[in-house]
């Protein structure tokens, strides 16, 4: 009988430990406790192509066009200016941080282009491409967000040789374009650069790589 009244007693003892731990007796009309919210940096690019409703893929230059067809069947002319590509877009998404911090979250971000090592161009051509002020969807971002595209575009081939970043847009913070036609329009032209002696017969396939910086 004592082993069990020591039992009870011990019983009840921490019975009322734990009720005490329990309740801290302070209670008012007000209760808080911390929430925690962690954003990624975040930097996601592709390209939207309105011709075919797709993520942009293959495009073909057929050079005929700018001499033996059609309205360009002149001898002694060769017109670069009749073969364009248009109705891109380079759709993206960026999150950066809005101050210097000590995490290394980037403050900004740019898109580059270039053609890829080992792409092939006809000698003497550049492919001219022109960027249109950024397109954002609703509460996307602002006009300073969205970047600021350069003006008259970048030329690569002859200017800009293969394997060479050239800056497209720069000066984007945090923003989503939103998806298909939005975002930066492009528009492919073809320029002659240099004399047409370098311009030779051929098939060329070169590949064009757009970058949003994550530096």
């Amino acid at each position: 009988m004592k082993n069990l009244k020591n039992y009870l007693a011990v019983a009840v003892a921490i019975s009322g430990f734990q009720l005490a731990n329990a309740q801290d007796n302070s209670d008012t009309n007000i209760a808080s406790h911390i929430l925690n919210v962690d954003v990624p940096e975040v930097a996601l690019l592709d390209i939207f192509d309105a011709n075919t409703n797709t993520e942009a893929a293959a495009i073909l230059f057929d050079m005929s066009e700018a001499t033996v067809t059609g309205i360009n069947s002149e001898a002694g002319l060769y017109a670069f200016q009749a073969l364009s590509y248009t109705d891109l877009y380079l759709n993206y998404t960026s999150v950066v941080a809005s101050a210097t911090n000590t995490d290394g979250y980037d403050l900004s971000r740019k898109i580059n282009v270039q053609f890829e090592t080992g792409s092939t161009f006809p000698g003497n051509l550049d492919l001219r491409i022109i960027p249109e002020a950024p397109l954002l969807i609703t509460d996307g971002g602002t006009v300073d967000s969205g970047g600021t595209v350069v003006s008259g575009g970048v030329a690569l081939g002859k200017t800009v040789p293969v394997g060479t970043d050239a800056l497209l847009v720069d000066s984007i913070e945090s923003v989503y374009t939103g998806d298909e036609n939005q975002g930066v329009k492009l528009t492919y032209t073809l320029e002659q650069n240099g004399n047409f002696a370098a311009y030779n017969a051929g098939s060329y396939q070169s590949t064009l790589i757009y970058t949003l910086t994550d530096l």
